[in-house]
């Protein structure tokens, strides 16, 4: 087989499942044989053309939660990998290709570029020099291990918010993200009280909260003072909140209203440049901290392949539905919440061999 299929997104809400030449290394570079990527909101943003990662441009292959084995190596390849190993790949190359600025795999670098094929969605992708590849264990399947670079970032966050064992944390936003956060919280730190928050149509979501690791659950929808209840269960109120919610802009105001004195907040929640209304008095007489979380960092990539290598992370109630490239339209349709009466907590591709 000397070609390969990968799904461009012309950036106007359509696609089209290409064949392209399987790649190979660049100078320095590599060849990934992609086995799995997870798919992210903000791949439905990158489906209608919004740019939000910098340098982004549209028509691209998209995917950045990559999972792969390396299929071949350029002669002078210094990514500290060998042929067959499974790794994860650190979505961001500092220095980019130009030697300055970056470029972020499934964002940057176009169809038009090379071969082409520079994200997840291609069944194959090529590896720039100096990428940080993170070796991942073969004893978890890997649509599994996808969810190493949404872990990365919740890392990252944690650290942000010094997360510690004696903290009662919130979590607004039982996505992918919120729920590796309470996994993450629950299994690597210990944090005694963690509480997630979610609506109505959450429930298989909450459930699963519950499952990796929450303390309680909160459907928004039926409390009358959200706020109040939060800071009953917590004795005054958490002392750290993750902000991960997309698009609303009421759970930021809740989050400075609800965290205790000292608290500490992270929003990393998008909101697609929505404006956001809170209580700066809050902020003030309680001495918050608030911080962003925009990403990952190299280190954090290393500690999230560690966790999972470890097989202390509950990957496997956090894999979610798993499809095929050819079922893209249901993946994308799960991934946007519009299949009637079924949600996922995750959604990925897996990709397979093809006459």
């Amino acid at each position: 087989m000397s070609t390969c299929r990968g799904v461009v997104f012309a950036g106007d809400g359509t696609y089209e499942t290409r064949e392209f030449p399987i790649p190979t290394p660049p100078p320095g570079g590599a060849v990934l044989k992609v086995e799995s990527v997870g798919l992210c909101a903000s791949d439905v943003s990158q489906l209608h053309g919004h740019h939000h990662v910098p340098g982004e441009v549209s028509p691209i292959v998209p995917g950045h939660e990559i999972v792969g084995r390396v299929h071949a190596l350029a002669p002078d390849a210094d990514l500290g990998v060998a042929v067959g190993q499974r790794v994860g790949v650190d979505l961001v190359l500092f220095g980019g290709r130009e030697g300055h600025g970056l470029d972020v795999y499934g964002y940057t670098i176009g169809p038009d570029v090379d071969h082409g094929l520079w994200g997840g969605y291609g069944e194959y992708m090529g590896i720039l020099p100096r990428t940080h590849l993170v070796p991942l264990t073969d004893d978890v399947p890997a649509a599994e291990l996808s969810l190493f670079e949404p872990l990365a970032s919740i890392v990252n966050w944690s650290d942000m918010l010094d997360l510690q064992p004696h903290d009662r944390l919130v979590i607004q936003g039982p996505g992918h993200m919120g729920l590796i956060a309470a996994a993450y919280a629950s299994s690597q730190i210990g944090v005694r009280q963690i509480i997630v928050t979610g609506t109505s149509r959450d429930a298989l979501r909450l459930d699963a909260a519950k499952a990796v690791g929450a303390h309680e659950v909160i459907d928004v929808e039926a409390e009358d003072d959200l706020v109040g209840r939060i800071q009953e269960l917590t004795r005054g109120g958490p002392s750290a909140v993750m902000e991960l919610t997309a698009l609303a802009t009421q759970p930021v105001a809740d989050a400075v209203a609800m965290a205790s004195f000292g608290g500490r907040i992270l929003l990393a929640g998008l909101k697609d440049e929505r404006p956001v209304e809170i209580i700066s008095d809050h902020v003030v007489f309680k001495s918050l901290r608030i911080v962003g979380g925009s990403g990952s960092t190299p280190q954090t990539m290393d500690r999230a392949g560690e966790v999972l290598n470890s097989g202390t992370f509950p990957t496997a109630e956090l894999l979610g539905e798993t499809y095929a490239l050819e079922s893209l339209d249901e993946a994308m349709a799960m991934l946007e919440r519009r299949v009637e009466g079924r949600d996922a907590v995750r959604v990925s591709l897996v990709h397979t061999e093809h006459a």
